[in-house]
């Protein structure tokens, strides 16, 4: 049996980490109970590792049985990168545990573990694969001093929005403290300054009428169960001439969620008063749609 050697902080819980495809690129901080042993885990010629740490006490679909497996039995055990380790903290990146679980074991990931990875096969996740190949092209486009990201989970594209536009205050808005605390934890790790993270619906956006010159919705608004609604506290949001750009998944691509095609989603913007231009892209819809005046 391994002896506890340290503890976790971060802003999860067990609400967060059901989205644990978006959790993976959050950071954590390992606290070790001595210290000064930090160089005795944590070495400069190696950048990943392998931490077992306290399981998560909830069981994932049986589609994701292998999240079950490696993270909910009797430990679990993360693959992480090191991002920063000081003299009484250690920063990593993909650290699957809640706040406050317990550490036992700090590994080098080696290249012997290397190899065996590459030679490893992974369940497709499909929706992974579209937001991977659609989102750096849209990214580029999105400028503007003011920019709302809505539904931004752990907030990493809002961090790429804030370094796109470095000049401008981008804001990250999600309906749990959870994953807002989360958000913003990593922002100030890695030193992005204009992202401010704040909890909020979409139904009732924390925000000025007419305050944002952009507002973005990734792989968000099909969660909704009245998008109408939403879209409407968008265009509140807005000034005159504002942008929303917005990403969806079209019909039979994601299993839950309205099945809408391009023309349904264009049409459904345009009932809120929209000028929507929509392109189709491996099997999503790029809505960019501009406030009328």
């Amino acid at each position: 049996m391994f002896g506890e050697i340290g503890s976790i902080r971060n802003r999860a819980d067990e609400v967060s980490l059901q989205i644990l495809a978006l959790f993976r690129e959050s950071i954590s901080e390992i606290h070790l109970n001595e210290p000064e042993s930090v160089s005795d885990y944590f070495k400069p010629e190696y950048s990943h590792y392998i931490v077992v740490h306290t399981p998560l006490d909830i069981r994932f679909p049986e589609k994701r049985e292998e999240w079950n497996m490696r993270f909910c039995g009797n430990a679990g055990v993360s693959v992480v990168e090191c991002i920063m380790a000081e003299t009484d903290r250690i920063y990593v990146k993909g650290l699957i545990a809640v706040n406050g679980s317990k550490v036992y074991a700090i590994l080098p990931f080696t290249t012997i573990d290397a190899e065996k990875t590459k030679q490893a096969m992974f369940p497709e996740d499909r929706m992974a694969r579209i937001r991977a190949q659609v989102l750096p092209a849209v990214l580029p486009d999105i400028i503007g001093e003011t920019i709302l990201d809505i539904g931004s989970g752990f907030g990493s594209l809002t961090m790429e929005l804030a370094k796109n536009n470095p000049d401008s205050k981008v804001y990250g808005i999600d309906i749990h403290d959870s994953l807002t605390g989360q958000s913003q934890m990593n922002a100030d790790i890695l030193g992005v300054s204009n992202v401010e993270f704040r909890t909020g619906s979409a139904y009732a956006l924390p925000f000025e009428p007419k305050s944002a010159d952009v507002a973005t919705c990734f792989f968000m608004l099909h969660h909704l169960e009245d998008i109408k609604f939403a879209l409407f506290e968008i265009k509140r949001v807005l000034k005159s001439g504002g942008l929303l750009i917005a990403v969806e998944p079209l019909a039979h691509q994601h299993h839950h969620g309205p099945q809408f095609s391009e023309t349904e989603w264009k049409t459904l913007f345009e009932d809120v008063g929209f000028a929507v231009e929509v392109e189709n892209m491996e099997g999503a819809a790029i809505l960019r749609a501009v406030k009328r005046m």
